[in-house]
Order: structure tokens, then sequence, then C-alpha cells
């Protein structure tokens, strides 16, 4: 009897050992790869963030409370999560962010004159299995913002952001604007979605294409509400040159080439690009018509972003007539006279009156001085186009006929990024 307790016992325990065994086994068999899949999916890096200065002085102040300024020209300057850019008076600035070691651009950031942004998250998953989108968190507690987000690749983006009245998603391509003051945040959705929400309530809703929304403080959202319009129709060129007419090519010289105007893809996204090499005076026109009634509007903003990638021409011509870029508004004022208003832009060589001008010697049109860019690095202007021709003693327009570009000098290469006319009722 004790030996036959005892094999009974040996059968039990040989039995535990095998069922432990298993249990381990299949422990480990599943385990183990949902631990590496959980791994995989959830390892981030950061994506590469970095601010150029667009005008003036941009202070960048980092984790550790130190203030670091950024200028016009400058190369720009990478920031991590933690870290804020703020701009004064006269200081605008320029915010790209992109993958680790891939200049493709996964959101540009337009940062306008006295605005306070950080940075809250940039990451991407490490590995290429996961699922998981790129995130992008920013609290913006004061000023002007505008965000283009590109048309998605291999993975989304999804940006979010903060203000004092509530929380901003983005996650389609297009390009939003977003004020914020003490009193109230407005979004304002050109094209794309948007899911806005406010901290006060639990209140959200969902804008689309050419909506707008207020979040007053202490309340709920308020929309859709009618955006401004934008006047320009493809002006990032996403669809090509379709609404645009691109004139002849005029060149001085018999024996030297015309160049090109093209769409290109840069960094990810389509690019007006508009080159030419040679000796001689040579220049293109590419224009669109408007054709609309502007008189009752309450405003008329115009904005352009572009780089100027050469021109061996200092500044723009002796006669200042030969800048790599124009942009050119034909208009009827309220008197009823057709009028012409003109910016040129140059990235090279400095002013010396009598060689080389500051503006158009021999143009009969309304015109600022000629605007100088960093060389190779995206600029965005921005005007409200009554206030500028106030400023210089002019009628204000009644009618938009056209936008021009032009595009002049002897070698030169410029890529134009967004045109638009924003008109608000």
């Amino acid at each position: 009897m004790p030996e036959e307790k005892q094999l009974l016992g040996r059968q039990r325990l040989a039995w535990a050992v095998l069922l432990g065994s298993f249990i381990v086994c299949v422990v480990f068999t599943l385990s183990v790869p949902l631990a590496v899949n959980a791994f995989l999916q959830s390892s981030t890096e950061l994506l590469d963030v970095r601010v150029q200065s667009n005008q003036g002085t941009v202070g960048i102040d980092d984790k550790s409370g130190g203030r670091q300024a950024v200028i016009a020209g400058d190369q720009g300057q990478l920031i991590e999560p933690g870290e804020s850019v703020l701009t004064g008076n006269t200081a605008t600035a320029l915010v790209s962010v992109s993958l680790p070691d891939d200049p493709a651009v996964l959101t540009r950031m337009q940062i306008y004159s006295n605005t306070d942004v950080r940075l809250l998250e940039a990451e991407t998953p490490r590995f290429n299995m996961s699922d998981k989108n790129n995130e992008v968190s920013l609290r913006l507690d004061n000023g002007r913002i505008r965000l283009t987000l590109p048309e998605a690749g291999e993975r989304p983006s999804v940006i979010h952001i903060t203000t004092p009245q509530g929380q901003i998603t983005l996650a389609e391509s297009g390009h939003y604007v977003l004020i914020v003051t003490n009193e109230e945040t407005q979004v304002t959705v050109q094209e794309g979605q948007a899911e806005v929400a406010a901290s006060a309530t639990d209140e959200a809703l969902l804008l689309s294409s050419n909506e707008r929304a207020q979040i007053p403080t202490g309340s709920g959202p308020v929309g859709p509400l009618p955006p401004e319009r934008n006047l320009v129709k493809n002006g990032d060129f996403s669809e090509g040159m379709n609404y645009w007419t691109q004139f002849p090519w005029q060149v001085e010289r018999a024996d030297q080439p015309e160049g090109q105007v093209r769409v290109l893809d840069s960094g990810g996204e389509p690019r007006l690009n508009i080159v030419r090499q040679g000796v001689g005076h040579a220049d293109v026109l590419i224009r669109q018509s408007i054709n609309q009634d502007v008189s009752e509007l309450e405003s008329l903003r115009f904005l352009l972003t572009f780089r100027i990638l050469g021109q061996s021409l200092d500044v723009c011509g002796v006669e200042g007539s030969e800048c790599p870029l124009f942009v050119r508004l034909n208009f009827v004022n309220e008197d009823g006279f057709s009028r012409t208003w003109q910016q040129g832009f140059y990235a090279v060589g400095d002013v010396i009156p009598g060689q080389t001008p500051d503006g158009c010697i021999r143009c009969d049109m309304i015109q600022a001085p000629h605007l100088r860019v960093p060389l190779q690095q995206d600029f965005f202007f921005d005007i409200d186009l009554g206030e500028e021709l106030a400023r210089q003693g002019r009628i204000p327009p009644s009618f938009i006929e056209s936008v021009v570009l032009v595009s002049s000098g002897h070698a030169f290469e410029v890529e134009v990024v967004d045109v638009s006319l924003l008109a608000e009722e």
C-alpha cells in the first residue's frame, strides 16, 4: 500500500510538472509576441520641429528658463517639447514639422506678431509597422497662427491645440487659422476639418471647409459661422496650373533661353517653380482672373508664401524692375479708375540709390519699397489691402480684377507655396 501511494504521488507530480510546463509554454508563446508588438506599436521618437525667423527677432524659451534669439536669415533652431516660441511687435516666425532625417513637411505653421506658442508634444512611431499617427500638441496662449497640413503620406498627422478657452483637433490636410485673445478663441477652416471643444463645457462642434467658430471665455463654442472667403482658386497649386494662365516668356536677347514654369513636389507638397538660367533680361507673368465685387467687405487680406532659391542680379536690377518675384493686384477703386498695386521681393544685394533702387522707377503702379527676404527660406507675406492703400494715401478697391505673379531678372529661381486673397464680410 505505501508503495502504491508513492507511485500515485509521483504520477501526480509528473502531471503537475507537465501541465505547469505546458502553461508556462503557452504563456510565453502568447505574451512574448504580444509584448514585442506592444513595444513596436507604442515606441516613439521626437519629430523635428524647426523654428525660423520670418521677420525680426524671434524668442525661444527653453525648458531651463533661458531665452535664445533667432534672426531672419539664420538656418533656424530645432525645439523640443516644453519650449516656447514668442514673437514681439515686429517679429513673425515660420515653424516646420518633419520626420527625423526626412525633409518632407508634415505641418507648416506661420506665427504672427505678438504670439506665444508652446510645444507640448511632437512624436512619431519609431517603427514603420506601428499604426499610430504622428502627433503634435501645442498650447497657444495668445496671438495668431496659420497652419497648413499637406496631403498625408504613409502616416497621417494629428495636431492638437490647447487655448485658454478650449481644445482644437486637426486631422485632415488643409489650411487653418487660430486667433486667441483674453476674450475668445477663433478657429477658421479655410480647407479641411477641425473638431472644436470648449474647456468650460462639454460642448463641441465639427467645422468643415469654409466655416468658422468662436469659443468665448467661460462658455461653449459658437458656430459654424461664415468665414473669410478665399477669392483665389487653387492658390496652393494642388490642382497644378488650373485657374492660372501663364503668358509667354519675354526674353531680351534672341540667343538666350526662356525659363520654365512648373508645379513640382517640394518637401511633400506642390509648389509653383519658376526658374530661368541665362544672360540678359527675361520675365514671365502668371495671372488668375478674380472679377469680384469687394465694395461691401469688412476687410480684404492678401497672403503669399514663397521662397527665393537664387537670383543673379542684386536687389531688383538698376531700374528696380527685375525682382525675382513681384505680386500685383489689378483693381477698380471706389472712384471707378483701374489701378495696380505691386510688391516686389528680393533676397540678394543691398539697396544703393542710383544703382540698385528700392522700387521700380519706371512702373506706373502703386507700390511699397521692395522687400528683402531670407535666401532659400520660406517666407510669408500678409497685408490688409485696404490699410496698405490707405497708408499710401490711395483710394480703396471696389472690384478686384486679377492677381498676377511676375518673375524677372537674368538668372533666378522662385517657389510659390500659396496665394490667398481673404475677404471678410
